[in-house]
């Protein structure tokens, strides 16, 4: 993945200095922005690649506190099984929940300083939709939690602020889905191009992505993708994002 936007270079630089250490890193941005892919680009670039790159959802209980003892029971089990742990949702716990998580991370902390345990944890990402400065400022979130996680903070900014990224990316998924689909697709017209650009794009890449791959799939074999193809598509953007 490259970018020509200033602010996700800047971003993919972080990324490059996050997989060059083994410390706690927070990835935050909207619902569709990529923040899995950073993790995984994180994973596959660091020293712990070889071992695998393990996901936990952080799923809100009706139980509180239910959640944090999940999550620290599947940290505790994962630290020797996989390279990387992707934290997804940090942001959905509830108070108490972070506690624990809090409680697990300053004794992880702890037995790290205590003995050479540095190949058998795995490194954590932690991702959140929503900006955890401000929640902390604002005690809706932990402030210790907080500055647990973010030792390395990486902000994706929203597709809409990065319209120089938005024909490279249909670009590559109308590639991605023509392959996939066994057809035989043309590039984007220069009208179909133009159509983009205007789009707003709330769910951000996994939108272009749907729309993108909507397209393909009605179109014919051998056709391009131009504003037939992929008006509709526009105009019914509503995939729950």
């Amino acid at each position: 993945m490259t970018s020509s936007d200033p602010g996700m270079q800047h971003v993919l630089g972080l990324v490059e200095k996050a997989a060059q250490c083994s410390a706690n890193v927070l990835v935050e941005g909207e619902s569709g922005v990529g923040k899995s892919y950073l993790a995984r680009r994180i994973h596959e670039a660091s020293a712990c690649s070889a071992r695998r790159l393990d996901s936990i959802f952080c799923v809100p209980e009706t139980k509180v506190g239910g959640e944090g003892k999940r999550l620290v029971g599947l940290l505790s089990t994962g630290e020797s099984r996989y390279g990387s742990i992707y934290v997804r949702g940090v942001d959905l716990l509830d108070a108490v929940s972070q506690r624990v998580l809090l409680a697990y991370l300053d004794t992880r902390e702890a037995r790290i300083a205590a003995g050479p345990e540095q190949s058998q944890r795995a490194r954590l990402i932690f991702s959140s939709q929503k900006d955890l400065q401000a929640e902390s400022g604002s005690g809706r979130f932990s402030s210790q939690l907080y500055m647990r996680i973010s030792v390395l903070r990486i902000r994706i900014p929203p597709l809409r602020q990065r319209a120089g990224d938005i024909i490279p990316l249909a670009r590559h998924f109308v590639g991605l889905y023509s392959e996939r689909e066994s057809k035989r697709i043309g590039k984007l017209s220069r009208e179909a191009e133009a159509m983009l650009r205007r789009s707003t794009w709330d769910g951000n890449i996994h939108e272009l992505k749907n729309v993108v791959n909507r397209a393909v799939v009605m179109a014919n074999d051998g056709d391009s993708l131009g504003p037939r193809e992929l008006s509709l598509m526009l105009q019914s953007k509503h995939f729950g994002l």
